[in-house]
């Protein structure tokens, strides 16, 4: 697939240009910088690290009601 990015439409990558408006396209895969990469990497971080620490927080709370409970 091919994605036309005047229209922002995909369309069949038979097709030497956009059937709507006529320009060649581009692949609808974009190339990753370094910017993305450091997000994409963020974002695991943040699961990596918010997982367990939700999980700790859910336990520590399930100890003190079952203490002072």
């Amino acid at each position: 697939m091919k994605y036309c990015k005047k229209c922002h439409i995909l369309y069949s990558s038979f097709a030497a240009a956009c059937p709507k408006c006529g320009i060649a396209a581009a692949s609808p895969q974009r190339e990753e910088g370094s910017a993305d990469r450091r997000a994409v990497r963020s974002d695991w971080l943040r699961i990596a690290l918010g997982i367990p620490a939700l999980i700790g927080l859910i336990y520590l709370a399930a100890l003190l009601i079952k203490t002072f409970g």
